[in-house]
């Protein structure tokens, strides 16, 4: 029975009841019926009510019990798939002597009680009788050889255990500096270098290397490329430094050579026009003319000096030497010819005075021309007497009181 037919049902028997009461006109039970008739509808409805809960109740459970064993399902394959740690991956490692050195304690160990025992055995009975003392010393013998067998066994893990320590300092880089190595152990670089060169020699590291210096080791054979490569590079670009470096001190011969040729190519030339200078000199008769000849010629060989002294001035001079030189010899080239003739005009006359007033202005421009040659030279000199005249003040040395009180 549904909610509808329920309620229409109510209904019915309210109305029934009423006209009972209508046509009985007994009123007194009217109210009775009806909360009778109420009553046990709340109730049928209250049952179905019950059970519709109990069934809901029943199916939520189910589901709730589901969804927690799917979720317990899906956090169970979360787990699963849940990347785990990176694990430490080392570099490839031979543990050599890791059976060999067991096998050497155990036997040797099982051997020193046996030969030990014999030892003993032999000992007593040498005591008794001496010609059993060779089978004493037989079994001395015996004993060391298995206390030997054991401390070999020990030396080989004790090496076993240095190696892999050495892998585990490394770590993931699968290279570590030997420096390093040395802090972590307290022992000396050059004790670990030795050391390491022996394990890559025994194979405990079967791609471990060492760079050309001892200062770092490398644990695989893709670092060691990288290293080379790296190496190779630095050996290149050292050959270019050089190489560079080569070409430039060539380089400077080479430019030295070629001011040192133009040099002495102007000297050269200079002590042409020197000589030039004085044969013309010679031919000259003129007493004045000839003084100021005289004064050019002991300039020119002053400036010259000063040039081979210093080469670095060449810059300075280059203008006087290629123009203003050879000018003033065909200048004085004119006179001589001038000179030379027997018949002198108005013209002739003129011209050698002309020539003669100009001698004066060369000659003091070249003077002009030393004086400046010498100027810095003067000026560091002058510098330094004052710098010393200074210190000498100073240290009260400069007068004749303070003279004797710094000699007292």
């Amino acid at each position: 029975m549904n909610d509808n037919e329920s309620w229409k049902g109510i209904g019915e028997e309210i109305r029934k009841s009423v006209l009972e009461a209508l046509d009985s006109g007994n009123f007194e039970n009217l109210g009775n019926a009806v909360f009778d008739t109420v009553a046990d509808t709340m109730r049928t409805v209250s049952e179905q009510v019950g059970k519709t809960v109990s069934v809901n109740q029943t199916r939520v459970m189910s589901e709730v019990t589901k969804a927690r064993q799917e979720a317990r399902r899906q956090a169970e394959a979360m787990k699963k798939k849940k990347p785990s740690v990176a694990a430490r991956v080392l570099a490839p490692f031979r543990s050599i002597g890791s059976v060999s050195n067991v096998l050497l304690k155990v036997f040797g160990g099982i051997a020193t009680g046996l030969t030990g025992a014999f030892a003993l055995i032999m000992m007593l009975a040498s005591i008794v009788d001496a010609t059993l003392f060779p089978l004493l010393l037989f079994s001395l013998g015996l004993l060391a050889g298995s206390i030997g067998m054991i401390l070999v066994g020990v030396m080989q893990k004790k090496r076993l255990d240095k190696a892999e320590y050495y892998l585990k300092l490394a770590g993931n880089n699968h290279y570590i500096n030997v420096s390093d190595i040395a802090q972590f152990t307290n022992e000396s670089k050059k004790k670990v270098l030795a050391e390491l060169r022996q394990f890559i020699r025994q194979g405990f590291y079967p791609e471990g290397h060492l760079d050309s210096k001892g200062t770092c080791l490398m644990l695989d054979n893709k670092i060691y490329s990288e290293y080379l490569e790296i190496e190779k590079q630095r050996r290149i670009q050292a050959k270019e430094a050089r190489e560079a470096k080569r070409s430039e001190q060539e380089s400077i011969p080479e430019q030295s050579a070629v001011v040192k040729t133009e040099l002495e190519q102007l000297i050269a030339e200079g002590q042409v026009y020197i000589d030039q200078l004085r044969i013309m000199n010679d031919h000259i008769q003129g007493e004045e003319i000839s003084a100021k000849l005289f004064r050019l010629e002991s300039l020119l060989k002053q400036i010259y000096a000063r040039l081979e002294e210093h080469p670095e001035q060449l810059p300075q001079l280059k203008k006087f030497l290629e123009y203003y030189l050879p000018t003033t010899l065909k200048l004085v080239a004119a006179y001589e010819e001038f000179d030379a003739m027997s018949e002198q005009g108005p013209n002739i006359v003129e011209a050698k005075a002309e020539i003669e007033k100009t001698m004066d202005t060369i000659n003091d421009a070249f003077a002009e021309l030393l004086n400046r040659l010498y100027r810095d030279t003067a000026f560091d000199v002058t510098t330094d007497a004052q710098v010393l005249q200074t210190m000498l003040a100073q240290e009260g040395l400069t007068g004749g009181n303070d003279f004797q009180k710094a000699t007292q």
